[in-house]
């Protein structure tokens, strides 16, 4: 059995501590997430990410499995029971309702594939975590469902489904890192506080890209609007890093800039993955929060990208203006 403080019930997936005693893993690493000590003897937890990425215990794992019967899942694929107190939700079945599931609000939206830190610095804001992670059955991770709050209704709202990556503790404050994975859009609000609401949500889970014909009204195809996107942000990185007007934009552009960029959020996607170029430069774009809020509850592949282009269009019509002031300005100087 497993007697963490999720609640006493089988094992299944089990993991051993350093001091000897063995839990489930989304067990364990709820168990590092709420309190970071074990909870039979309080010693120290390993780091989250070692948690995450420890074999399971072999010898109590054969037992474990021998002891169901032959036409059952194996212990590493079973859902968690119900009384470990952690949801389970399952990215193969996007079109199942998950009842009841805690959404943390922000103030901005997060993206998939973005990387961010949550502080965890009050009782509330730790109690709250408690009950907002769940268990994702395919990644075997926890996650947290983030949404931004809406200006008007709840109901038909957008957020993200976001895996932990990684915790760290000092003293009594508690950094959680995090990573987007799939959309989600509420379908029933069941409490709104100012922090968290309570909602049945549908997953939005993308599908992978297959490449599409141009489309018969002559506008552009997703293949194209994603190689207008890549040609863009390439061409960001090979300008020459700005020096001349002052210490705040040093190095705005060129090689530093793409390698700072994709040192936070990865490698630039190639044009022949559209999904995670998408997200990627709507993530790097210096673009408004409604912006990207706008493109979160966009479902169409195409439409995202078209909506990317006209931010780049935006951008570069800025860009030129401002050139074409400061030479007016250098000009009248001379």
């Amino acid at each position: 059995m497993c007697s963490s403080s999720s609640g006493s019930h089988l094992l299944k997936s089990p993991v051993t501590n350093h001091c000897g005693h063995t839990f489930c893993r989304p067990c364990l690493l709820w168990q590092k997430i709420t309190t970071n000590s074990c909870p039979k003897c309080q010693n120290r937890l390993p780091s989250y990410q070692f948690i995450q990425h420890q074999p399971v215990t072999y010898t109590i794992n054969e037992i474990l499995q021998s002891l169901y019967r032959a036409d059952q899942p194996t212990a590493d694929t079973l859902d968690i029971p119900s009384e470990s107190g952690i949801q389970t939700i399952s990215l193969s079945d996007p079109n199942r309702l998950y009842s009841h599931i805690p959404i943390i609000l922000f103030d901005f939206p997060i993206l998939p594939s973005q990387k961010i830190r949550i502080p965890i610095y009050t009782l509330y804001s730790r109690a709250m975590m408690h009950v907002a992670v769940f268990f994702c059955k395919e990644l075997q991770c926890l996650c947290l469902a983030i949404s931004y709050k809406p200006k008007s209704t709840y109901t038909g709202h957008y957020g993200i489904l976001a895996k932990i990556t990684g915790v760290e503790n000092k003293d009594d404050d508690t950094l959680i890192d995090i990573i987007g994975l799939d959309r989600f859009v509420t379908r029933e609000i069941h409490r709104v506080a100012e922090d968290h609401s309570i909602a049945d949500i549908e997953l939005r889970v993308e599908t992978v890209y297959s490449k599409e014909p141009k489309a018969s009204n002559g506008s552009n195809s997703t293949t194209e609007l994603a190689n207008r996107v890549h040609a863009f942000i390439t061409d960001l990185s090979c300008s020459p890093p700005s020096y001349s007007f002052c210490n705040a934009v040093q190095g705005l552009l060129g090689p530093i800039w793409l390698q700072s960029v994709q040192n936070i959020h990865g490698p630039l996607p190639s044009p022949n993955d559209p999904i995670s170029l998408c997200w990627w430069a709507a993530i790097i774009l210096p673009v408004a929060n409604q912006d990207r809020c706008r493109l979160l509850e966009i479902d169409s592949l195409m439409d995202r990208l078209t909506l990317i282009v006209s931010w780049i269009h935006d951008l570069e019509t800025q860009w030129d203006r401002c050139t074409t002031r400061v030479m007016t300005s250098i000009a009248r100087a001379l």
